[in-house]
């Protein structure tokens, strides 16, 4: 059994609630590998958990973080596929904030030597979120898209993806200018100011008119001005929550301009029969990042001891790019 810093909440609130521990790791299960944590991913899910307003229950007390990527020092002895020493990336359930984290052996990735630990984490949820929406939720090729919050882990990734996809005109939203022009550099043609009141004739005066073809919006502060903005035939894609939204729409304003709302939720897609997609979509992104189809920025590093930091800084909007702890840096 090993000892470890881990970052525990044992009740729901600000950042402060994080608090970095000593815990004792137990040994893996048959089926499970013990990972050295060398980075571990950042999400506004996991701020979503911590003042518990996530979309499912969070139990007190929990030790967040959700993926990680390391290398592994322990083996349960049903494992044949991995070795000892062996560098890898995947999801965990919790405990990803950690230097040691126990993970599904069936669930580790391995992880390519051009691809470094941070970069990797980038790849899981993020990643897999931002392939699905661009490739199997619904069709860009000659559409316009807008994307919220385009300098964002997602955001970032999905400008990319819908670029490759053959979207014809990509809009984003962010609320600073160094934002803006991060998204801008990073090929979005038109990008609106998030803080900004209606924004949505921006857009619709860069359409001539037409509007949006696919919305993606997560946070709940683009929805009214998006559906303003939404033309017909368009679907908005709603794949987060924000953590104060309440929101209200009459269905009968879809019905006349033939619009679609659609939600999306990433856990759903782990079960068995989405193993296959999720499959195609890793190798994508891995091969992607490897032959620099796809480039994804670390925009923040920070020690274990400042999980508090990273989470505040995510909630003030002061982050571009992926958010990374890493557990043994001092």
């Amino acid at each position: 059994m090993r000892s470890a810093r881990q970052v525990v909440v044992d009740r729901f609130g600000g950042p402060d609630v994080l608090k970095v521990i000593d815990v004792s790791i137990a040994s893996p299960r048959p089926d499970q590998i013990l990972v050295r944590v060398e980075a571990a991913g950042v999400l506004y899910g996991d701020i979503m958990r911590r003042t518990n307003r996530y979309l499912t229950e969070t139990p007190l007390p929990y030790a967040p973080g959700t993926e990680i990527a390391g290398t592994i020092v322990e083996l349960g002895n049903k494992v044949s596929a991995l070795t000892l020493g062996d560098r890898v990336f995947c999801r965990v359930g919790s405990q990803g904030y950690s230097q040691y984290a126990l993970a599904e052996a069936a669930q580790a990735i391995p992880l390519p030597q051009g691809l470094d630990f941070a970069e990797a984490t980038a790849l899981l949820a993020q990643g897999l979120t931002a392939y699905l929406l661009t490739h199997a939720v619904a069709s860009l090729r000659d559409k316009s898209v807008f994307i919220e919050s385009a300098a964002g882990g997602v955001g970032m990734q999905m400008t990319q993806m819908a670029r490759a996809v053959g979207a014809a005109f990509v809009v984003g939203s962010a609320s600073s200018e160094e934002k803006r022009e991060f998204a801008r550099d990073n090929g979005v043609d038109l990008v609106v100011g998030s803080l900004e009141r209606r924004w949505s004739e921006q857009i619709m005066q860069a359409t001539d008119g037409r509007g949006i073809d696919v919305g993606y919006e997560s946070s709940g502060g683009s929805f009214v001005e998006l559906l303003r903005c939404l033309g017909p035939f368009g679907t908005l894609v709603k794949f987060g929550r924000g953590v104060d939204e309440h929101q209200s729409i009459d269905p009968s304003k879809l019905v006349g301009r033939n619009q679609s709302l659609r939600g999306f939720y990433l856990p759903g897609y782990f079960d068995v029969g989405h193993r296959p997609l999720l499959d195609t979509a890793m190798h994508y992104l891995t091969d992607a990042v490897l032959n620099g189809a796809l480039k994804v920025q670390i925009g923040h590093r920070y020690p274990l001891q400042d999980a508090s930091l990273a989470h505040q800084a995510i909630e003030e909007r002061r982050t571009i790019g992926k958010v990374v702890l890493e557990p043994w840096a001092s």
